[in-house]
Order: structure tokens, then sequence, then C-alpha cells
């Protein structure tokens, strides 16, 4: 007795050698993607007419914090206070319309 079973689809099969991928190919086989771009192979990532590279960036190196009192020399007394008027009166104001 022989059961009749649902219609298979086949689906295509992606090259993953290949450097040009649509947009859901790309999302399936994304992991896959990034360790090919971490090997320095040039991956293209289609979507209609736009193209998109998926490439590795170099680690950013974090910038170092300054020690409280860094710039504690680089101003005088009288260059902080002029420095704070121009400051508070260059602020754009809302209306007092709207407050």
């Amino acid at each position: 007795m022989k059961i009749a079973g649902r219609a298979r689809s086949r689906k295509t099969k992606v090259n993953l050698r290949s450097q040009l991928f649509t947009l859901s190919n790309a999302k399936t086989y994304l992991g896959r993607l990034m360790e090919k771009a971490g090997r320095g192979e040039t991956v293209y990532i289609v979507r209609g007419h736009r193209r998109f590279v998926l490439q590795e960036v170099p680690e950013i190196e974090p910038i170092p914090v300054r020690p409280a009192g860094y710039f504690a020399n680089a101003y005088s007394k009288a260059e902080i206070q002029e420095e704070n008027r121009l400051a508070k009166s260059s602020v754009i104001r809302a209306p007092k319309d709207l407050e």
C-alpha cells in the first residue's frame, strides 16, 4: 500500500563559492558568509539595484580615559569664565509661547 505524500518543492542550491548573493540567501547563510569575509574574500549582497559589500572591520582600539585634572592647567580662570558666558548666550531658547 502506497501512501500519497506531499509534493516536495526542491530549493535551488546556493553556490557558496560565488561572490554575489541575494539578500534572502545572504540571511540564510550569514554565518558562512561571515567566515568567508573573515578570510578576506569579497562578498556582495544584492537587493534590487543596490549592492552591498560584507567585509571584516579591524578591531577598534579603546580611547584612553584621561585622568582627573588633565586639562587643569590648559585654561586660566578668566578664560573659563568667558567661555562659559559665551556658551550661555549662544544657546537658542524655545519661544515663551511654547513653554
